[in-house]
């Protein structure tokens, strides 16, 4: 009873990644990073490991539902980088969807905002027009560095999302601009 109730997000990502060609494996549960953007409110559903690639592995992580409010999920996709980053200077960048019409309306445009600490991350993935059709079709993103335990990039979807190949190739040529805009920090 306990294994129909649970919830399937993680086990259908790695199907689809499978069928996309990308190796996943779903990792035992209790691994450290299942903390990486997981607070107090929400809960790790696990990590797929992804051997090959920048993606190393990919967080799923859910807040359930409340009487109020529908449950939501966040995909975290963590890219390791060996190199030093400097801990003072995290950079945090999003996406500010611009709609047609105001909630209703189709995604018209897409710009990152935050603080690249002139990285010059923001300026080429605004001006990059895959990176804006992933944003319109997945949802918002964030990216994120990180020191400490974890030492690397997040890349994070507000969202549950089936990546398309087209997708895969997006997000892969995102980390690798991730990697490349450190020697900038």
């Amino acid at each position: 009873m306990r294994e129909k109730l649970r919830d399937k997000t993680r086990d259908q990502l790695t199907v689809a990644l499978n069928a996309l060609g990308v190796q996943a494996v779903m990792a035992e549960r209790g691994r450290p990073e299942e903390a990486i953007h997981n607070s107090w409110w929400q809960r790790s559903l696990g990590v797929i490991d992804l051997p090959e690639g920048p993606v190393r592995w990919i967080n799923v992580v859910k807040k359930d539902g409340g009487r109020d409010s529908p449950p939501r999920w966040w995909i975290n996709l963590c890219i390791p980088d060996e190199r030093q980053l400097p801990g003072r200077r995290t950079v945090k960048i999003k996406t500010a969807r611009k709609k047609s019409f105001p909630l209703l309306g189709s995604v018209a445009d897409v710009a990152w905002k935050g603080d690249d600490h002139r990285t010059g991350l923001i300026r080429a993935l605004s001006d990059d027009g895959e990176v804006k059709g992933l944003a319109a079709r997945v949802g918002n993103l964030r990216i994120r560095s990180h020191t400490g335990e974890f030492q690397g990039w997040t890349l994070q979807v507000d969202r549950r999302f089936i990546p398309t190949s087209e997708d895969w190739q997006t997000i892969q040529t995102i980390a690798s601009r991730l990697l490349s805009a450190l020697r900038a920090l």
